[in-house]
């Protein structure tokens, strides 16, 4: 999850293009597009396109900026629209979609308990090794002892 957004994130900042769809309450919704204006002054060569999504229906509108970031009150509808759950074709939420159902077998963050546990199992080796090598050392520390101080057996 963590990896796919980030790659995410890093696609969306190489291009310079952000996208968002916010469905308005009455049915519909608006479709957004901001471009960097370092993208439109370059004069590329390139053609930038911006694919509507499947699940957005009805687009009434498609708003284009240019701008560095996003208008504050265009930033808070993406915002806002992006907690809400999306309707499906019939117009119900599927229980997949909303977000109070979520399966928690998906949020579950199996990375982090790998590498803890991998962590643990390491340090728990860590230290047994250092026991062994402890216990041999003493060992060879009494024999030591013995030997010099012949009275002391």
């Amino acid at each position: 999850m963590l990896l796919k957004f980030l790659c995410l994130t890093a696609a969306m900042l190489a291009t310079g293009i952000e996208t968002a769809y916010v469905p308005a309450e009455t049915g519909g919704g608006d479709y957004l597009v901001r471009v960097e204006p370092d993208l439109v002054a370059g004069r590329s060569p390139y053609t930038f396109s911006s694919d509507v999504p499947a699940d957005s229906r009805d687009v009434r509108r498609v708003c284009i900026y240019v701008a560095d970031r996003w208008p504050a009150t265009v930033e808070r509808s993406v915002i806002e629209a992006a907690a809400r759950p999306r309707p499906t074709a019939a117009g119900t939420m599927t229980a997949a979609e909303s977000p109070a159902e979520e399966s928690p077998a998906e949020e579950r963050p199996w990375s982090l308990l790998i590498g803890t546990l991998v962590a643990l199992f390491l340090s728990l080796g860590g230290n047994a090794y250092l026991g062994i090598l402890l216990g041999g050392m003493r060992t060879r520390y009494l024999s030591l002892v013995r030997d010099r101080l012949p009275g002391l057996s």
